[in-house]
């Protein structure tokens, strides 16, 4: 995943390795078990040159990030503006880096850095494209009459991108959506659409409604309701069995 290949330590044979296998989770397989396998007799100045060019592909992909609560870029355009921005750093003569001294980047491998944005980049469209939800896990808040349920979208096998809670009355026919929360890597890219749409599948017939704190993202609420089979309404006190 994205978060691997820019946090982790890369492996020597990145990027030059006669095959990597294809998809998501062949290339972060192969990047762990190369990773695994490398000679503790590498060289010191050319990993730590490694990790420099990584640093900046990384910093580049954390300021497209910080900007996402603003700017709502979905996925085809946060790759471009996270391309225009290495290119913006791998343009200096040296670049600041939080954890870093001044990274100097005529001294980098840039071949490298590129390749690396292309395979994050990669990465992420891929688990966007391929996320799904697990199971529902039911469970019964003490002392409530209502039904209890979580589940998450993941990729694969690969840590959860987001995380859904919600009650139902099925005296009532209502659905109340407690939390639906997603790091700010995986927000906008249409995954929140996904989850709401497995719950109203899995759960048919039902009213919904949303906590309150959900104020801030009315207008996502709004234009999903718009598209959506089941009802959901603005009030934010379903029935009294919640």
């Amino acid at each position: 995943m994205v978060m691997r290949l820019l946090w982790e330590p890369l492996p020597e044979l990145w990027p030059a390795a006669p095959k990597r296998p294809a998809g998501l989770r062949g290339l972060i397989a192969w990047v762990r078990d190369t990773a695994a396998a490398l000679s503790q007799r590498d060289d010191i100045e050319r990993r730590m040159r490694r990790a420099a060019t990584q640093a900046i592909v990384r910093e580049a992909y954390q300021q497209t990030l910080a900007e996402q609560d603003s700017e709502h870029r979905r996925p085809a355009e946060f790759a471009d503006v996270w391309k225009t921005r290495l290119a913006a750093l791998l343009s200096r003569e040296t670049v600041e880096v939080s954890g870093w001294s001044q990274i100097a980047i005529a001294d980098l491998d840039t071949d490298l850095g590129w390749s690396l944005y292309a395979a994050a980049s990669r990465a992420r469209s891929e688990a966007i494209a391929r996320a799904t939800a697990t199971p529902s896990r039911p469970g019964r808040v003490a002392d409530s009459q209502t039904l209890f349920y979580e589940f998450s979208i993941a990729a694969g096998d690969e840590h959860p991108l987001g995380h859904v809670r919600y009650e139902i009355c099925e005296l009532c026919s209502v659905g109340l959506l407690n939390k639906i929360s997603f790091s700010l890597d995986w927000q906008f890219c249409g995954l929140g659409t996904v989850a709401l749409r497995q719950m109203e599948i899995r759960h048919p017939g039902l009213t919904w409604y949303t906590s309150g704190q959900y104020s801030h993202a009315k207008g996502f609420y709004e234009r999903y309701r718009q598209d959506s089979d089941s009802p959901w309404t603005e009030k934010q006190h379903p029935c009294r069995h919640f």
